[in-house]
């Protein structure tokens, strides 16, 4: 007997195999009485967004009438809202809402949640495929650094704009700030770390001030970063009035062009320098310095003195 134990014990788990393959294939062909699940997965119920993406949608399909009663349970498996949904039901899509609360009023914590829904008629429970992450947890920002802050936007494709790279705690949209007032839109990608780029659209020559805010996929919103300075400048001169004793006087410029035109006196000529020497006229008087970069220009005064005074 000792010796055909282990040959019947073998034949007993080939038996089992077949027999809980056999169920799995039968239960494979019955025809699932509930169709097409759609859950909305992400939601936050402190967002600054509109009410409706508050609250989770739950859509799917009976194959036909049921009594039912719909639950939320937490990643633990308990119930934390029951009867979110309860009754007789027809055989075709049916909505709901969960305004991501409990049977007490109170908002969940943040987690996982599925949906759990009870045939009545059958004594049977389904849970939904779908997950539902609550998250009402801003995002927040860990680094930022401003390059380019002084730029000008004339489309040479030097220093056109100022770039605002980031550093985020988890994936999010950068949205920025202007003066303070919000650009319209946001980043184009989501990624923790990148840039957004500001082209000077709309604003004067000057300063301006610059805030960065991040919105994560909930719609949860950092709050403002400090506002950081930056400057428009074409072409400038570092003086409105020059003095000058002589019959040269040097002149720095500060612009991103290469290529400057510089009139004074009746006399001009194009360097391709920022900082150069020109001549200046032989009679004392007042002249207009007159420094052009593309189309944008600097003016100053010079005043010509006789050396000896």
């Amino acid at each position: 007997m000792k010796r055909h134990a282990p040959t019947l014990l073998v034949a007993g788990l080939l038996v089992a195999t077949a027999t809980a393959f056999a169920v799995s294939e039968r239960l494979k062909l019955e025809d699932s009485p509930v169709l097409g699940t759609r859950i909305r997965n992400l939601v936050s119920p402190v967002c600054s967004c509109p009410a409706k993406r508050k609250e989770v949608t739950i859509r799917f399909r009976l194959r036909r009438e049921q009594d039912i009663r719909l639950d939320i349970a937490d990643s633990n498996g308990t119930v934390v809202r029951r009867a979110l949904a309860s009754g007789v039901f027809p055989a075709r899509s049916n909505v709901f809402s969960w305004d991501v609360r409990d049977n007490q009023g109170h908002v969940v914590p943040d987690g996982i949640y599925r949906v759990e829904l009870t045939l009545k008629d059958e004594s049977r429970t389904f849970e939904f495929p779908n997950e539902i992450r609550v998250d009402s947890t801003p995002p927040k920002i860990e680094d930022v650094k401003i390059r380019h802050p002084t730029f000008s936007p004339d489309g040479d494709g030097r220093a056109d704009r100022v770039d605002v790279v980031y550093r985020f705690s988890e994936p999010a949209y950068a949205i920025l700030y202007v003066d303070g007032k919000r650009l319209p839109g946001r980043s184009h990608t989501r990624r923790p770390s990148d840039k957004i780029q500001w082209y000077g659209q709309g604003a004067t020559r000057g300063e301006h001030r610059l805030a960065l805010v991040a919105q994560d996929l909930a719609g949860n919103v950092a709050g403002s970063t400090r506002e950081y300075t930056v400057r428009i400048r074409f072409v400038e001169l570092p003086k409105s009035r020059y003095v000058v004793r002589g019959r040269t006087m040097r002149v720095r410029v500060s612009t991103d062009v290469k290529t400057v035109q510089w009139h004074l006196g009746g006399v001009g000529g194009t360097v391709h320098k920022h900082v150069f020497v020109i001549p200046v006229p032989g009679n004392p008087g007042r002249y207009l310095l007159t420094v052009r970069a593309n189309n944008h220009v600097a003016r100053a005064t010079v005043v010509v003195r006789n050396a000896s005074r």
